[in-house]
This record gives structure tokens, sequence and C-alpha cells, in this order.
């Protein structure tokens, strides 16, 4: 019986190590997350809210290595503002707690949730779900071979009242 338990803790202690080294592993921060969320900062000093608040609040929904890397940028100046990165759940007050919401890792419902949610509020929203910015958030970020890119939809800023520079406009794909 001994002989039994022991042998069950041991495939306990082997399976948990593995399961925690799949995690690790799954959430490692890649090239690609730390290219997005210097992407992000650097978009970040092209726009304009209407309300100029002394702290820009990054919500991030959703979970991923990324989050880490967005979390670098915390307490960092865009244009004189202090940025704040929190992460909140799709369910939150998100028009009245954030200026800019960064989905990652979420499924389609809860994407069109939040953006329904935000519409027509003076809230960025930011992913880097494949078609976002089609879908009606206001940037979405892709890939192209090795490339990040980002679309920015017209329409979707224009509702929000914000302002985006020409700069960051001419190297965008335009989505109206």
């Amino acid at each position: 019986m001994m002989k039994h338990i022991a042998r069950f803790n041991l495939v306990c202690f082997l399976s948990m190590g593995l399961l925690l080294t799949l995690t690790q592993a799954k959430a490692e921060v890649t090239k690609e997350d730390k290219v997005k969320a210097a992407i992000v900062y650097n978009m970040i000093k092209h726009v304009q809210w209407p309300k100029k608040n002394k702290t820009l609040t990054l919500c991030i929904i959703g979970e991923g290595a990324i989050n880490r890397e967005l979390q670098k940028i915390n307490r960092k100046f865009s244009e004189g503002r202090r940025l704040s990165v929190t992460h909140k759940t799709h369910s939150a007050p998100l028009d009245k707690l954030c200026e800019l919401v960064y989905l990652h890792s979420v499924n389609n419902k809860t994407t069109e949730a939040v953006l329904q949610k935000l519409k027509n509020s003076d809230v960025l929203t930011i992913s880097d779900r494949e078609q976002f910015a089609q879908q009606g958030g206001i940037i979405g970020l892709y890939r192209t071979g090795k490339r990040i890119r980002f679309a920015i939809n017209r329409s979707a800023a224009e509702g929000a009242k914000l302002s985006i520079g020409d700069q960051l406009l001419k190297l965008a794909k335009i989505i109206n």
C-alpha cells in the first residue's frame, strides 16, 4: 500500500512539474510581443483624446505573455501624461476606467461585447486579434510575413472623438 502511495505521489509530482514547465513555456514573452508593446507605446504619442487627463489608463483584457510587456510601460510618460497599465475584465465599466483598452487572447463574443460597450466612447481600442479593425475596433495589429503592421478604422476613431495623427495614418492600412 505504501509503495502505491509513494508511486502515486511521484506521478503527481512529475505531472505538476511537467504542467508547470508547459505553462511557463506557453507564457514566455516572444519578440513579437515586445514589438507589439513597443508599437502600442509609440502609437499613444500620435493620438489625442477629447479630455486631457494627467494619466492615461491602459486596461488589458485577456491573458498572455504580452501582458508582461505592456506592464513595462506602466508609469512611463507619453506627451507629458503618465501611463497607468492595469488588467480588467470585459464586464468592468471600461468607458469610465480606461482611455485605452488592449484585447488579447479573448474570444469573438467578448470582443464584440467590449466593442459594443465602448462604441462612441472616447476609448482607444487596440487588439492583435485578426480582423479587429474590420470588426469595429480602432487599431488592429496584424502580422505580414515577419512584420507587425496595423490597421486603423477611421470611422471608429471618429466615433470615439479621437484624433489620430497624420504620421500614424500614413503608416497604417486604413479601414473606413
